[in-house]
């Protein structure tokens, strides 16, 4: 068992070796299917999920899901056709719970590639998404409310009228993966738990945490890995009431917006140091939630990617295609790649390639 302080400086040990380009031994657990979640907006959750379902479907058939109202992922992937889909995750969701009748999965599923040119490429693996809709922000209030009443049922009648509310995103993954076949999945979540974010978990088989180097973002850490771990959380209490006994497995902590030394080369400045003991601190009293056995060895130091990331999000370009120096006009305002765009490449791609 490390130590604190041995557990920070194994995670900047490694981000040295990944700017190095040290190749570094591959993670010990994979899994197909990923949940990207925090409970916090505004940390780079909707870039970095982007950006990682460009790089991993190099190699991997992709299936993106967008089950945040916010709908960010879905815009940079649809730009403005965002608004034109009839067919949204809401609609399948509707259809699951409420029995209104199946949606064809035809009509959910759409080719990335054809609205979003950065996904074509010889050799890239065809990946489709499953748009998002502002209309999730009603369905907490319906999920529970049928929860509620199921939950007034006896025996195997709740527990199997539970379990259908609560795998509704799982059995519409399983329609899609008859339909297409995909290798990974990633379901970028809302930073509430209430509603889809809940099913999202119930389908996924790991998380991707995002956490900014501040203290709020480290607090919603906390309360991310305390619904994970306690057994009277609303996560847990609903899932035994439909007979389910699923937690997904923390995968990776992906720190963001992280800052460098100006005197030791691929060093963290103190903030970020600082930070990153915080969540390291947090990580160890819930180690056994994590898919090593090491929590450091999921940590993940990503660069300040401030200007870049909303060039990437608006301009719907992944950030490995963009280069330093390239100036974009976004919100009516002129933004600039930074020069830690390149950090960021490297960063991006050693993430990707532990899922």
């Amino acid at each position: 068992m490390s130590t604190i302080e041995q557990a920070v400086q194994s995670v900047i040990d490694r981000s040295a070796q990944v700017h190095d380009k040290v190749v570094l031994p591959v993670r010990t657990q994979r899994f197909s299917t990923y949940a990207m979640s925090n409970f916090r907006g505004g940390i780079g959750k909707s870039t970095l999920t982007f950006n990682i379902a460009y790089e991993i479907s190099h190699d991997d058939k992709t299936l993106l899901m967008d089950v945040c109202p916010q709908r960010n992922v879905s815009q940079s992937i649809f730009g403005d056709s965002v608004l034109d889909f009839e067919t949204t995750i809401y609609d399948a969701l509707i259809s699951e719970v409420a029995g209104t009748g199946q949606i064809e999965i035809e009509d959910l599923i759409n080719p990335i590639s054809s609205y979003c040119t950065s996904f074509l490429g010889r050799g890239r693996k065809k990946s489709y998404m499953i748009p998002g809709s502002s209309e999730l922000f009603l369905f907490p209030s319906l999920l529970y409310s049928q929860l509620a009443q199921y939950g007034q049922l006896r025996g195997d009648h709740g527990k199997a009228a539970s379990a259908k509310v609560l795998l509704a995103i799982k059995k519409i993954i399983a329609r899609a993966e008859e339909e297409i076949r995909p290798s990974k999945i990633i379901i970028d979540t809302s930073p509430f738990f209430a509603g889809a974010t809940h099913l999202a978990w119930c389908a996924a088989e790991a998380l991707i945490i995002p956490v900014r180097v501040d203290q709020h973002s480290i607090d919603a850490m906390r309360l991310t890995l305390e619904m994970l771990a306690k057994p009277d959380s609303e996560f847990h209490m609903f899932n035994a009431q439909a007979g389910l006994n699923h937690r997904p497995k923390v995968h990776a902590i992906a720190m963001t917006h992280c800052g460098w030394s100006r005197q030791k080369k691929n060093t963290p400045d103190s903030s970020t140091k600082f930070f990153l003991q915080k969540a390291l601190e947090v990580a160890k009293e819930y180690e056994h939630l994590f898919s090593e056995e090491d929590a450091e060895d999921c940590f993940y130091l990503l660069d300040d990617f401030h200007s870049s990331g909303r060039i990437s999000g608006k301009q719907r370009i992944p950030l490995s295609r963009l280069e330093a120096g390239q100036k974009f006009l976004i919100d009516g305002q002129r933004l600039e790649v930074n020069p830690a765009v390149d950090r960021y490449k490297r960063e991006i791609k050693h993430l990707a390639a532990s899922l």
